[in-house]
Order: structure tokens, then C-alpha cells, then sequence
């Protein structure tokens, strides 16, 4: 009988365990725990002393050209003192294992394990640390280039995969698309006026929020999931900060944040002004990556009717936060 087709399968732990035992030098009696399901599949690895991370990434979402660019970036940050989960070398000095599954070549990566917990609503303090550590990871990485990434964030490459995707889903709601458009047409004109030394480029992390960092008793961040990190303005990982949860996001905190964030890099008045639009971008990255996981022309994660909804909101913070548009 030949073998029904499968998108995303799930691996078998005691397998994949078996995996790194022989490829790592770990002895029998690792543990291995299935933590969740996502972009990727995440599983913690416990042995006597030590715990790991593995992330197996899901089939065709990430090239393996853009996975090392990750993996160089986060060697590159662990070598200048950044706190981040960072890739480990099996036996033969490989950090991505290849994977036959069902579906296709899977790739996964064993990862130092991120110390701490996640807290959702940071302290003010909290939120100032969060600012320092982004910035010393922005000034590292200003104006460099570590290889291909799954995106960029830019304008123009945003909003054209956004409206590709969101096209035949919004076929019954043509004032949505139509006002994505719009929006589209007044972000390009707005950015295309920017002289070049207002607005800095380099390596975003792409998903600054609290999900992706841990933090220890003592206020120690260890920052993880580079999965959406790409080349594009670093203010956008700030508007991404500012977008998460910010309905219950006071004014300080943000303050907070970017008093913190300027003892490490410098940010020009035309960034802060800016910050408010790439959470903007970033709401309309986060709606269509959603659309796009599970095929957007045939079943996206979210339906029609809640993606018109998402565009609505998204009107209701440019209206009151987007000053110049």
C-alpha cells in the first residue's frame, strides 16, 4: 500500500533521543520530553548534569542555508558575551542533523538550554534590563550581514508577501484587502522619504516578546527562538516589543524599555517616531505568517472572516498611533 502523504508529522522522542545519544556524546540514561508544536517542535533533553533544547524544524519552512545563518549569528553572540541559547556541535562538529522523516528532509539542532522562566508582564526594571540587553545585541550586529534569512523586513518585501497571501483568502472582504493596499502605498512613500543615516539596518531578532526570552531570579536574560530573525531596521524589533500584549502595556514600561535600549545603542528621534509603524508591519507579518503555516489558499489557521477582523484592528491602531500617515 503506498504511504498516504503527511505535512507534519510527529517524531517519535524515544527516536529522536536515540539520535543524539549516538551523534552527541551523551550516555544512556538522557531523558528526552516533548514540549511543544509550533513553527517547529521543541523538545528538552535532561541528562545527569546538564539540559538542552532540540528543535526540529517543520519540513520546508526553513532552508537549511537560512538555519546556519541563525546558527552563525547565535555563535556569534555567545562569543561577545550575549546571553542566548546557543547551537552545540555533535562528534563529527555538525550542528544540524538531517532527518529523513514522512514528509521530507527535517532539520534539527540541539541548543544550549535558556536558565529562568518566562514572565509575560515585565517589571519596569524588568522591561529596562530587557532594553539594555536588545541594544548590546543591536550594536553588534548593526550594518552586518550573517547570510540568507527565511525574511527581511523591509517594506516593500512585507507588504508583497502579505498581500500574495492574503489575496484569495480575502475574496468576500474586498475593503480589507483593499485598505492593506492603501496602507501598503502610504508605508512606502513614508520610508522612501527617510535619509539613510535616520534609520539603522542589521540583524532583527523578529519576535521580542516574552515568549522568547527567560529570565532568572537575579534578572538574567537568556534570549532564544531566532526562528524570524532577518535582515531589515532594528527599530523593528522594538515596534515588535510594543506591539505584543499592548493592550496592557503601560507608557512606562515602553519608556522603560528604550532608556534602557539607548545606553547600548543610539536611536534617532526619527526611530522612536517610527516605532509605532513596525509594530504595525509586524502585526501584518504575524497575521499572514498564520495564513501561511497550514496553506492560505486552501485552509489558513485563521479564517476569512477573523483575518478581516485582524485588518480592522490593525486600522484602529494606525488611526491612534500612526501620526503621520
Amino acid at each position: 500500500m503506498t504511504i498516504f502523504p503527511t505535512e507534519y508529522s510527529t517524531l517519535s522522542a524515544k527516536a529522536l533521543l536515540q539520535l543524539i545519544v549516538k551523534n552527541y556524546s551523551f550516555n544512556e540514561k538522557a531523558e528526552i520530553c516533548y514540549l511543544k508544536r509550533g513553527f517547529n517542535d521543541s523538545y528538552l533533553i535532561k541528562t545527569k548534569n546538564e539540559k538542552f533544547i532540540l528543535r526540529v524544524y517543520k519540513y520546508n519552512w526553513r532552508s537549511s542555508e537560512s538555519i546556519e545563518t541563525e546558527l552563525k549569528l547565535l555563535r556569534y553572540l555567545n562569543e561577545n558575551d550575549i546571553s542566548v541559547s546557543f547551537p552545540i556541535a555533535d562528534k563529527q562538529e555538525n550542528f544540524i542533523q538531517l532527518i529523513n522523516a514522512p514528509e521530507g528532509i527535517r532539520y534539527a539542532v540541539l541548543f544550549s538550554f535558556a536558565e529562568g522562566e518566562v514572565i509575560r508582564k515585565l517589571s519596569v526594571d524588568q522591561s529596562y534590563l530587557l532594553g539594555v540587553e536588545t541594544g548590546k545585541i543591536h550594536a553588534l550586529t548593526q550594518n552586518k550581514s550573517f547570510g540568507p534569512t527565511a525574511q527581511d523586513y523591509d517594506i516593500k518585501s512585507q507588504f508583497s508577501n502579505a498581500l500574495t497571501t492574503l489575496k484569495p483568502i480575502l475574496v468576500d472582504y474586498p475593503n480589507e484587502f483593499n485598505y492593506l493596499i492603501q496602507l501598503k502605498d502610504s508605508f512606502i512613500h513614508l520610508f522612501s522619504t527617510l535619509e539613510k543615516n535616520e534609520i539603522s539596518f542589521g540583524i532583527c531578532h523578529g519576535d521580542l516578546q516574552s515568549e522568547n526570552f527567560h529570565i532568572t531570579e537575579t534578572d538574567q536574560f537568556t534570549f532564544f527562538d531566532f526562528d524570524f530573525l532577518g535582515n531589515g531596521y532594528l527599530a523593528y524589533d522594538i515596534g515588535v516589543f510594543m506591539w505584543y500584549d499592548h493592550k496592557n502595556k503601560s507608557p512606562k514600561i515602553m519608556d522603560s524599555f528604550l532608556k534602557g535600549y539607548q545606553t547600548q545603542q543610539k536611536i534617532s528621534i526619527t526611530e522612536i517616531k517610527l516605532i509605532p509603524y513596525f509594530s504595525t508591519l509586524r502585526a501584518i507579518f504575524q497575521m499572514t505568517m498564520y495564513c501561511t503555516i497550514s496553506n492560505g489558499e486552501v485552509l489558513p489557521l485563521w479564517p476569512a472572516n477573523q483575518v478581516a477582523d485582524f485588518i480592522k484592528k490593525i486600522d484602529k491602531w494606525v488611526v491612534q498611533n500612526c501620526k503621520i500617515l
